[in-house]
């Protein structure tokens, strides 16, 4: 609803005067009466004396965009239908809250005018976010993932179909991982980010995401954390941008509106605060908001809004420790804040023993055979660990790392045609034809067969493994930026039947109650205000009647009245009455 002007062109003129003597206490034609109800003075004084309740009622129409449909405002309001109803009618009353179309179930509708009003209030829940001391950001790292990662390396993980490992798969993750939390989340998170594919039941690496997770994952992975978290729940993450912004605001306040959020898509959700507080303390721990020290306020942090607000990460250059120890025995130590870019690198020429606050790996001859297969060469892997190391590199390191890497034989392998290996010595697979000297056929199919029997003899086969294969592509983040959700308002019944003052026009009681109402009014002498279709059916007409006799034809209650809107005397069938104007 655009205006109060607005909101009154659709009360039926004939309901106008009626509605005005009854909020107003004069009668006035729709023009009046909508500049009464935009009166900020009127406005406050209906707003006083009403009940926390009552105001809260007002702010969460006001949150949940002004029309509310009865089901979800039943949904937020736990305290019960009744509660809710009276506490409706005490502000339909004051003219502040409406209804839409006759069934008592249509939505409810704030006063626009009162909307600035009500802004002033929610505004006392926010705060300059300069004006508050916080606690320190937390900083959700990628670095469990790279381990993990680096976990894969080390053995061949077979995996059933939807990539589920084994149970032995995962045994061995978390024998390697050790107090990693959540293996099993981070495992499922790598292979919705793209870093972990499946290549003939086996799980494999896929090398251009997983390098660009371990660039730019300290940057990105909260915030995709955070979208993430809100899928389930269309148009959250929004919600809580737009509502929070760039201020301080009270953490029962964003609890509150994030709740009514997610009850106005789904009435029926179960247990949504305790789920929204398990979201809430989620994205505290994942750095995306801070708290104050008495965990009373909340805001953005910094870097997280101008993701949000820009639509994409800036990605800014972090000093990581260097303090890796190699040590004699071929052991390297890692500490926690190791630049992930080397730890991925590390994971290729040292196998991961166990990860802790300091990691531990070692360098063996298999994993020596790993890196070569990976475009390693001597003179790489010591420059590499020259530079990460802390103190001089252990003499015999250097030197065993060189005789494992002479040790191995070279070959090459025209990819699906041809193996070129000069000296064999007993390296060679069996069922391989000589064309030449040196040069083998491979046979269609049997490629993947014969790579894995080099391997085994440490031979180290180039062309077999491209730097880069077809289809490779970086991790896949997905939206950086909140999605925001169409509000869909529909206004049919509404425009059909009109809109009234909440409570003051109400659907009649089934069954003998309804017949209860005639039956008072026949006693007291009072007339009764009816919505009644024209000719039994159709067009909603109002009728002020003055009951005269009540009975009964076919098993159908009829009311005899005296109409004093046509002057004469009329039959009502009491089971089309749509609804009554009540305290005629």
């Amino acid at each position: 609803m655009t205006s109060t002007y607005d909101l009154v062109s659709r009360i039926p003129a004939y309901m106008v005067e009626i509605l005005s003597t009854r909020i107003l206490g004069r009668p006035a034609d729709s023009r009046r009466l909508a500049e009464e109800l935009s009166n900020e003075t009127r406005l406050r004084r209906a707003l006083e004396d009403l009940t926390d309740r009552q105001f809260t009622l007002l702010l969460d129409l006001y949150e949940l965009g002004g029309s509310v449909p009865w089901e979800v405002l039943t949904a937020v309001h736990l305290s019960g239908r009744d509660t809710l109803r009276e506490d409706l009618s005490v502000l339909g009353a004051r003219g502040v809250v409406f209804q839409g179309g006759l069934s008592g179930r249509d939505p409810v509708i704030l006063l626009p005018s009162l909307y600035s009003l009500l802004d002033e209030v929610r505004r006392r829940h926010f705060a300059d976010a300069s004006e508050i001391t916080w606690t320190e950001p937390r900083q959700a790292g990628i670095r469990g993932h790279i381990a993990l990662l680096n976990a894969l390396r080390v053995s061949r993980i077979r995996c059933r179909s939807g990539m589920e490992p084994f149970k032995r798969g995962w045994q061995f993750l978390e024998e390697r991982l050790g107090p990693l939390p959540e293996c099993e989340r981070v495992y499922w998170e790598l292979v919705e980010l793209g870093c972990i594919e499946e290549k003939n039941g086996v799980l494999n690496i896929s090398p251009e995401a997983a390098r660009e997770l371990a660039a730019e994952g300290d940057a990105r992975y909260p915030l995709w954390r955070f979208i993430r978290s809100c899928k389930a729940y269309p148009g959250l993450d929004h919600k809580a941008f737009i509502l929070m912004g760039d201020s301080a605001l009270q953490k029962d306040y964003l609890l509150r509106s994030l709740k009514n959020f997610i009850l106005s898509r789904d009435p029926d959700e179960a247990g949504v605060e305790g789920m929204v507080r398990g979201l809430i303390g989620q994205w505290i721990d994942l750095g995306v908001m801070q708290a104050d020290r008495a965990n009373q306020w909340l805001k953005f942090a910094e870097p997280v809004y101008q993701a949000l607000k820009a639509g994409r990460v800036e990605i800014s250059l972090k000093a990581y420790g260097e303090e890796v120890v190699v040590q004699p025995d071929m052991e390297v130590l890692v500490p926690g804040d190791f630049d992930p870019v080397d730890l991925l690198d590390l994971g290729e020429i040292a196998d991961i023993l166990r990860t802790d606050v300091v990691s531990i790996y070692r360098i063996t001859k298999r994993s020596i055979s790993r890196a070569l297969r990976l475009r390693w060469d001597a003179e790489k892997i010591g420059a590499f660990l020259e530079r990460i190391s802390r103190h001089e590199l252990p003499d015999n390191v250097s030197k065993t790392i060189r005789g494992w890497v002479m040790a191995h034989t070279d070959a090459r392998i025209l990819r699906g045609t041809f193996l070129v290996l000069t000296d064999a010595d007993g390296a060679l697979p069996p069922g391989l034809d000589e064309v030449f000297p040196g040069l083998y056929r491979v046979p269609e199919n049997r490629e993947d067969e014969v790579l894995a029997s080099l391997a085994k003899n440490d031979v180290i086969v180039r062309g077999a493994t491209p730097s880069r294969r077809e289809g490779d592509q970086g991790a896949t983040w997905g939206m950086m930026a909140p999605k925001k959700l169409m509000q869909k308002k529909g206004w049919k019944e509404a425009r059909k039947e009109g809109i009234f003052p909440f409570g003051m026009v109400t659907p009649l009681p089934y069954g003998t109650k309804g017949e209860g109402i005639f039956e008072k009014a026949l006693l007291d002498g009072r007339s009764v205000v009816i919505f009644y279709p024209r000719h039994g059916y159709g067009e909603i007409q109002v009728k002020k009647i003055n009951p005269v006799y009540l009975f009964r034809k076919g098993g159908v209650p009829f009311v005899e009245a005296f109409c004093e809107d046509t002057g004469e005397g009329e039959m009502f069938d009491l089971t089309k009455i749509r609804a009554m104007l009540l305290n005629c």
